[in-house]
């Protein structure tokens, strides 16, 4: 466990960032819309993900993912061996500390490799926002770039598990753990009780824990950008030592990460923009806008029953 205490010293040290007070801070968002603005987060990723700006960095994506795939087995084989070399071992030994009806709700780690592992873990992303909601939350409107930094990565991550595991069901590729063939087999569009039966089997493609740690990342550096000195380098470090550890414990290959590093960066960077209202396509103060309408959900009742609308808002 004192392994996992040093990483929680890592969590303190970006949630700090938050006690930096404003002098002219934003509007404090609505909690209510990590929900609501999803439609609208979602459908701007899209915009954004396939816009003619996104050729290169496509080009970026595929041409790296295909050299990674080329030497997939080769590079798991290598850091199972630096892992075994280092003493740090190649299994995953998170330890359930909390469980309901036998289904574990939190584990935790228990050693170096573990503790790099759970770098990546839902749990430790909802840590690191709920340290800027609370900041916020506790110290008033002044501190409200740090509110908003909790939502937003809240937020991202909704958005971004959507996409991730629409990608994930569609490519079924098999973990290394569960390899059959040197860089894993590819089983498109398992059904449901095969992928809830045997998800190591299929979700390997992309990474969900290297695009959530890029998102928070991304989130915090966009709401700082005066601590990037910072963020950037303890990002590149964090997403590193997280996907060599799951190369090592057999839940990744290294192709997995281009595409999850791009998709937690693109929608991070959408996340940022939660809550905001895009200017009239006249507006004369700034650019003309392109876009005229954002879809949000709104809480309602239908008959006294409560229920969610999906409402476009002009």
């Amino acid at each position: 466990m004192k392994t996992f205490f040093l990483m929680i010293l890592s969590l303190c040290l970006v949630s700090s960032l938050s006690f930096a007070q404003e002098e002219a801070p934003p509007e404090r968002l609505d909690p209510l819309q990590t929900i609501t603005e999803i439609p609208s987060t979602s459908w701007k990723t899209l915009k954004v993900s396939f816009s003619k700006e996104s050729i290169l960095p496509w080009s970026i994506i595929i041409g790296s993912t295909a050299l990674l795939y080329h030497y997939d087995a080769d590079l798991f084989e290598d850091a199972q061996k630096k892992g075994r070399d280092w003493g740090i071992g190649n299994s995953e030994n998170t330890k359930t500390v909390l469980e309901y009806e036998d289904i574990p709700l939190l584990r935790l780690p228990s050693d170096l490799g573990s503790t790099l592992y759970f770098l990546g873990d839902g749990w430790t992303h909802f840590s690191i926002a709920g340290g800027f909601f609370f900041t916020g939350l506790a110290k008033g409107q002044e501190y409200n770039r740090a509110y908003n930094t909790g939502l937003q990565i809240v937020h991202g991550m909704f958005v971004s598990t959507m996409f991730n595991q629409a990608i994930k069901r569609t490519t079924g590729r098999e973990s290394p753990s569960e390899r059959t063939e040197a860089r894993g087999r590819w089983r498109p569009f398992p059904s449901v009780k095969a992928y809830q039966d045997h998800t190591s089997m299929y979700d390997a493609f992309p990474s969900g824990h290297v695009m959530t740690a890029t998102l928070t990342f991304t989130v915090i550096n966009e709401n700082y950008p005066e601590y990037s000195y910072i963020t950037v380098p303890l990002a590149t470090t964090w997403v590193t030592l997280l996907g060599w550890q799951m190369m090592n414990n057999a839940v990744h290959w290294a192709s997995d990460y281009p595409l999850a590093i791009a998709m937690g960066y693109v929608i991070g960077k959408q996340a940022v923009g939660m809550g905001k209202k895009l200017k009239p396509a006249n507006s004369k103060d700034d650019k003309p806008s392109t876009e005229t309408a954002q879809w949000h959900f709104f809480p309602s009742q239908f008959d006294g029953v409560p229920t969610l609308n999906l409402i476009k808002e002009f």
